[in-house]
């Protein structure tokens, strides 16, 4: 009997039908895990978390590397695991000997460098005369009126202030004032450079970015998959999940995360986190409110208000972050409950709020924001787009790692031609290759506008009772090749409908036509790589000229950058954000018919579609 094995967050696929251990059949299957001792089960390097089905049970081998908590939390070594029945199991990058491909840069530039913390140095005058008056922060705060005249201290930060005398004489009174607007966060070595961390907390990847603040560079950047995707791909569940008493464990791994990802970029430039003085983060409202450990309750349901919807300034430390003692996370206000205030740094990026107009702007994921430039106002809403375009859900979808199909064509004469990831062999398909398949597959009539596979048609077969069409045919070594089914198709039409639904309806509240938008913005990793034109030709983006099209990458990163760097971009969006119009598609009173009508896969099938909803 074959059982399906569900890795996470790699969204891979395999079947398992030996007798091998895990760590075999996952090596085998193509998924390279780490394994020090050869799978003796000494080493702990394989370990997994097994988060739905049956195993074997523990073993002695286990038991001497894993807590009784550890076990009962599903964590185990996949050298010593036998699959009894379908498995989900997550594999934590430190398992991993590669990493997946994500998206961190953008092509939005950061300028104008004038950042929230500082440095000043100082020559203090320590004295040796018993009797001399005076404290030592009175010393520094006097050296500092000489050497930046009109600054003036009005707080100091405890953890900071107990440093100053062990710094002062360690460098000879030679220091550098840390400074944050009025707040002496501290003292450092003359000449060190107060560094910053900008992080874009998304539902799937984590993207940091590690700067000089005084000269504006960037250093180093890392990403890694949100460790929360092992409590949950979707949203909607990790709040169950934190209702249920778990939000502390959201909160602790995503903290974990970035304090490891911090001390490689730190080990590699150099630099010690007493550095590192200031903190952006950005994330949709549950990231934001699950970091923050605020309650997430009423985000799961309506009328999905955020907590707060207030810039929030913290210290790092409260938080866990490994940062400078004194340190200090910004974090930019929500919009509302399910568009964030990474979709604000977006906008801050993409400079929405300059833009001329009419214009859109789509970050493309899970949840899927848009926003509507038109005049001085612009519209944002939040489309549940759902996983596809990420390849969950999909029959053999996967993330965008080697293996993965990122594009499809399909000639006049019929060939099939495919681009993977890494030029390997083909195991799955991620967002973008389904997407370009869709295209290509609707191109050659061999699906119709309504999303149906034709029968009978070359290259479509039926599997398992099921329509099919075979982009790597099965291989005579017994593998299942890579096919796009008919259920995959009705999974992207009801992604693609619920982006496009959410476009129309801010369309039609502005009393705009398509014709009228002079671009169209889209960012975030899958909206860097998707190809316009096919996203074009399914009627996933209204119909407009390929030149109105902009792909700009990570945008959100980008402004959480812009945010660390520029006191004055953090205002900027902080006003911003308050003219924001927030429309909720959960109450629009259209939405159900314009979401079946845009599932058609051509724009001439949805028109007539709207013609008959009366749209």
């Amino acid at each position: 009997m074959e059982y399906r094995i569900d890795v996470q967050p790699l969204g891979k696929q395999f079947l398992y039908g030996g007798e091998d251990d895990l760590l075999t059949a996952l090596h085998d299957a193509g998924i390279d895990v780490e394994s020090v001792c050869g799978g003796m089960g000494s080493c702990g390097k394989c370990r997994i978390h097994i988060l739905e089905g049956k195993a074997s049970d523990p073993t002695p081998q286990e038991g001497d590397l894993l807590s009784r908590e550890q076990l009962a939390h599903g964590e185990r070594f996949a050298c010593q695991v036998y699959p009894q029945g379908d498995l989900s199991i997550y594999i934590p990058a430190s398992s991993l000997t590669s990493q997946q491909k994500l998206q961190l840069d953008s092509q939005l530039e950061v300028s104008d460098t004038a950042p929230a913390v500082y440095s000043r140095d100082l020559e203090v005058e320590i004295p040796t005369t018993p009797g001399d008056p005076g404290s030592d922060l009175f010393r520094v705060e006097d050296a500092l009126r000489t050497a930046a005249p009109g600054v003036e201290v009005r707080r100091v930060d405890l953890l900071g202030l107990r440093d100053i005398p062990k710094l002062l004489r360690e460098n000879g009174g030679k220091v550098a004032a840390l400074l944050r607007g009025e707040e002496l966060l501290g003292l450092a070595p003359a000449g060190e450079t107060p560094l910053g961390l900008a992080v874009d907390l998304g539902s799937t990847k984590v993207a940091l970015f590690l700067y000089d603040l005084s000269q504006g560079i960037m250093l180093a950047s890392r990403g890694f998959l949100n460790p929360q995707i092992a409590h949950g791909e979707d949203i909607v569940t990790r709040i169950q999940y934190a209702i249920e008493g778990n939000a502390p464990r959201l909160m602790q791994v995503v903290v974990e995360g970035i304090n490891a990802a911090l001390s490689e970029m730190l080990a590699e430039t150099g630099h010690t986190r007493r550095a590192v003085c200031e903190m952006v983060l950005v994330g949709n409202t549950a990231m934001h409110h699950l970091f923050l450990g605020l309650p997430v309750e009423q985000l799961g349901k309506s009328p999905y208000l955020p907590a707060t919807d207030l810039p929030l300034e913290v210290k790092a430390r409260e938080l866990g972050l490994e940062l400078n003692p004194a340190a200090v996370v910004y974090m930019p206000p929500p919009i509302a409950g399910y568009v964030g205030s990474d979709h604000l740094a977006a906008l801050a990026a993409a400079r929405l709020w300059d833009n001329p107009g009419p214009c859109l702007l789509l970050d493309i994921g899970t949840n899927t924001e848009v926003a509507l430039k038109v005049g001085d106002t612009i519209r944002s809403c939040s489309c549940a787009s759902g996983p596809a375009f990420e390849g969950g859900g999909l029959s053999q979808g996967m993330r965008a790692g080697e293996g993965a199909i990122e594009g499809v064509s399909i000639d006049a004469g019929g060939k099939l031609e495919l681009a993977v990831i890494g030029n390997a062999p083909p195991e799955g398909i991620c967002g973008s290759g389904i997407l370009g398949a869709m295209a290509a597959l609707v191109a050659a009539e061999i699906v119709d506008a309504s999303g149906r596979i034709l029968e009978g048609v070359s290259g479509v077969e039926r599997r398992d009772g099921e329509l099919v069409f075979y982009l790597s045919p099965p291989g005579s070594d017994g593998s299942s090749g890579v096919a796009v089914t008919q259920n995959d198709i009705r999974e992207i039409q009801k992604a693609k409908g619920a982006i496009r639904a959410g476009i129309d309806a801010l369309l039609a509240e502005a009393g705009l036509g398509h014709d009228e938008l002079r671009e169209i913005i889209l960012a975030g990793a899958f909206g860097t790589y998707i190809d316009p034109a096919a996203a074009l030709s399914i009627s996933l983006l209204p119909p407009v000229t390929l030149d109105r099209i902009k792909q700009v990458g990570n945008a959100a990163g980008a402004g959480a950058r812009s945010m660390l760097l520029s006191t004055a971009m953090r205002s900027e969006s902080e006003e911003a954000a308050g003219r924001i119009e927030y429309l909720e598609l959960s109450s629009y009173p259209t939405l159900s018919t314009l979401f079946a009508a845009d599932m058609y896969l051509s724009e001439k099938a949805v028109l007539e579609a709207k013609q008959r909803f009366k749209l």
